[in-house]
């Protein structure tokens, strides 16, 4: 059987549907009421964390992300996948990610180019980001459920 459907009309899906899609052509077992953008609330875990524009990686997309990722990038999308899917800015220094602008660069970039959309994000971050010294440490940044499990997958945990 084959199956066509645009963006568009995959939009005008209801979430559950959408996610059951993916789940169905990426051969995913992940959840099938997990899907980002404004139709779906987040966790309450999620508060005060702007995920406006944050993409769901698909398992599939997931590799196609990591073909050309860094080590290093790679090192801190892996505290993600064993600690996430909401992260402190403390546990990706503790995992060599020594700046944290060009981590966040590096991976909005690469989502950009894996999911064709020029405003996409893999990273959500903190609304009120704190930029006192003392406190940056404790800045919070966090992937959609989705993009969690897919994590978890390609580093099979």
């Amino acid at each position: 059987m084959m199956l066509a459907i645009t963006r568009a009309e995959f939009a005008t899906l209801t979430p559950g549907a959408q996610a059951e899609l993916m789940r169905l052509w990426n051969g995913s077992t992940l959840p099938a009421a997990v899907v980002s953008g404004d139709a779906t609330p987040f966790p309450p875990e999620y508060a005060g964390i702007d995920m406006e524009d944050v993409h769901d990686l698909t398992p599939r997309m997931m590799a196609d992300w990591m073909e050309a990722a860094a080590d290093k990038t790679k090192a801190g999308l892996r505290v993600f996948a064993e600690h996430g899917p909401i992260v402190t800015v403390r546990q990706l220094k503790a995992a060599g990610i020594d700046n944290i602008a060009h981590f966040q660069s590096r991976t909005t970039i690469r989502t950009r180019t894996v999911t064709g959309h020029d405003d996409a994000f893999l990273l959500g971050w903190e609304e009120s980001w704190e930029k006192d010294e003392d406190k940056v440490d404790d800045n919070r940044y966090a992937v959609t459920p989705m993009t969690h499990q897919s994590l978890r997958r390609y580093f099979k945990l």
